[in-house]
């Protein structure tokens, strides 16, 4: 385990305690709720690959590789630290080349960088 996955880890358990985070994975589609599954696979510089699973509102983090992850991301493990403790955002991290987004959207980047402010302006 690395700084950056401790870190995230931290953030996933809290925010699995709060409601408002946990709805941000909630999309209407139809005039229907429907929970957004999805996971991110973190390969970050100087630490173990970990992945991160929201499935039915609920995160997960996960040691090793996810080898079906709609999201992945490289980059410095030291920017994925700062916007956990409320110092950037993934937005940020992207445009200064500090993390980069491997395959998928960014927009779902930014979804998960909602979530993580929520639950950084509920402490």
């Amino acid at each position: 385990m690395g700084v950056a996955f401790e870190s995230l880890e931290k953030i996933i358990w809290k925010m699995n305690q709060i409601p408002k985070a946990l709805q941000v994975f909630v999309t209407d589609i139809d005039g229907k709720s429907v929970n957004w599954n999805i996971k991110f696979q973190f390969n970050l510089d100087n630490e173990d690959s970990f992945y991160l699973e929201i499935k039915d509102q609920q995160l997960s983090i996960n040691l090793g590789t996810s080898e079906d992850s709609e999201i992945v991301m490289s980059g410095d493990n030291n920017a994925l630290t700062k916007i956990c403790q409320g110092q950037g955002d993934f937005t940020h991290a992207i445009s200064r080349e500090e993390i980069k987004v491997v395959e998928g959207k960014i927009m779902d980047v930014i979804r998960l960088t909602r979530a993580i402010t929520i639950v950084l302006k509920a402490e």
